[in-house]
């Protein structure tokens, strides 16, 4: 099965969201402090990357939240 393009959405909305709550108004700054490619975290929260689980993992880890609560809201 082959993610869709609104289920690439959901998942850069839900970055955005806690990025935001997380007090960084600059992905690329987010990006940079936690080590990430900030093209690549940038098409992520634009849905247009395919994040893989490592850097998911260290996304919800800078985050400080699990994947089941990272999860939890924004997926049906």
């Amino acid at each position: 099965m082959q993610a869709s393009n609104t289920e690439f959405k959901k998942l850069g909305d839900r970055l955005k969201k806690l990025r935001l709550k997380k007090g960084y108004t600059s992905l690329e700054k987010f990006a940079f402090d936690n080590e990430l490619s900030r093209v690549l975290y940038s098409n992520y929260e634009n849905g247009k990357g395919n994040i893989t689980y490592k850097n998911l993992l260290k996304v919800t880890h800078a985050l400080n939240i699990s994947l089941k609560d990272f999860f939890s809201e924004g997926f049906d």
